[in-house]
Formats: C-alpha cells, structure tokens, sequence
C-alpha cells in the first residue's frame, strides 16, 4: 500500500525514543558474551519478539479500519486520524511521549512485574518472549504507528505496517543491546529533538493520502472510498 514505506522509516528515525524507553530493557538483556553466537541471537529473536506484538496489533487495528473502509469512510478516517496525529504532537511537543496518569503508572507497574522473572531466563525463547511482552509497553511512538496502521483499511495492511515499524526500530535497539555507548550523547538528543517533526509528517502524510490528489505514493486515488453517505 501506498502508506507502508513510511512505517519502516518512522520506526527508524523515531528509534532514538526507544533508547530511553526500552533501551535499559535491552542493556539489562541476559546472557554472556563468552557465548557469542547464543548472545547475539538472543538479540534478534528479543527484536523478532517485539515486532510480532506490533504486528498482531497491527492486525487489529487493521481490521478496524476495514469496518471504516467497508462503511466508505476510508478517506475521511485518514484524514481524521492524520490530523489528530499532528494534534496530540503539538500539544505534547515539550513534554514525552509516553502517557502519564494512574491507568499508565499501573501498567507501567504490572509490566514490570512480569517482566522481572523473564529478565532472569537465558533461554532464547525467554529472549523472544521478553520481546513480545516488551512490545506491549505504553509507547506514544507505538501509538502513531498504530493509528497509521488503523488508516490502511485492512487486516494485512495495518499488519505490514507495524511489522516494518518493528523492523525499523530494530538496527538501532539491537547496537543499544550490544553496545549501549555507541548510542548515547549528541546523536541521541539531537534524533530525540526530531521524534515530534517525524510525528507531524506521518500525520501530514495521511492528511494528503485521505485527500486523494492523484499523487502517486503519497496521496493515490483513492477511488472515492471516503465518499459520505
């Protein structure tokens, strides 16, 4: 689909954000260097872990824009959704991303809970299973991504789009795992400072989409799909 080349690289450049989210998740991974081949690949199925839960929640919120876009309001949801991305970013531009609150505090508290006796298998299924129940951290970043998956209309669609987030966030999130220092200093602050643009252009870029304006990968035809009944 026409929007899924910017899930990868929304998850790419917006990874800076999960350096200070899920970044000492990842530093604090089990496992010795001694064993290399088996540290390494703990890595990746924790990176796998995490993308098959943004891929199945993709699969939800894509099934939820199909209702939409079988209703005919494929356009107006993404225009909707588009401009209610750039709305939140503005009114939260100075402050993080992640939700604040008691409801977030208490899922904060329960992730933690379950995560603390995972942290201590060295297993590789551990690893892959610390990835999938890391994918379900409260992450305004995630959120974004949903909410462009939830505009492709379809169950495959909004899966696709979040497996290539996953897949986006992954180069940056395995180099925090293996090597926190080559990650830390100017390079973060100055990719965390552009979360927000990126945020905005998402959100312009399913404004446009939903206007239809015949512009190939960015605002196709949509063929009169968010037409009002």
């Amino acid at each position: 689909m026409d929007i899924l080349w910017t899930g990868f690289i929304f998850g790419l450049l917006g990874s800076a954000h999960c350096i200070g989210m899920c970044g000492p998740i990842a530093v604090a991974l089990p496992g010795s260097r001694e064993l290399m081949r088996s540290y390494l690949t703990g890595r990746v199925l924790y990176n796998l872990g995490r993308t098959v839960t943004y891929t199945l929640m993709g699969a939800v919120l894509g099934l939820l824009g199909l209702g939409v876009w079988l209703a005919g309001y494929q356009q107006a949801l993404s225009v909707l959704t588009g401009a209610g991305i750039v709305v939140i970013t503005l009114l939260t531009w100075n402050r993080s991303l992640i939700p604040t609150g008691d409801i977030f505090n208490g899922l904060a508290s329960r992730f933690e809970r379950i995560m603390r006796p995972l942290m201590h298998s060295n297993s590789q299924s551990g690893m892959l299973l610390i990835g999938v129940v890391n994918g379900f951290l409260p992450c305004g970043l995630v959120y974004v991504a949903l909410a462009a998956a939830l505009s492709t209309g379809s169950i495959y669609g909004g899966m696709a789009y979040m497996a290539l987030f996953g897949l986006g966030t992954t180069p940056v999130m395995f180099l925090m795992a293996v090597s926190p220092g080559l990650l830390s200093g100017k390079w973060h602050l100055r990719l965390q400072k552009a979360i927000p643009w990126l945020a905005i252009l998402v959100g312009l870029l399913l404004i446009l989409r939903g206007l239809s304006l015949g512009i190939p990968y960015i605002s196709p035809d949509l063929g009169g799909g968010g037409s009002c009944h």
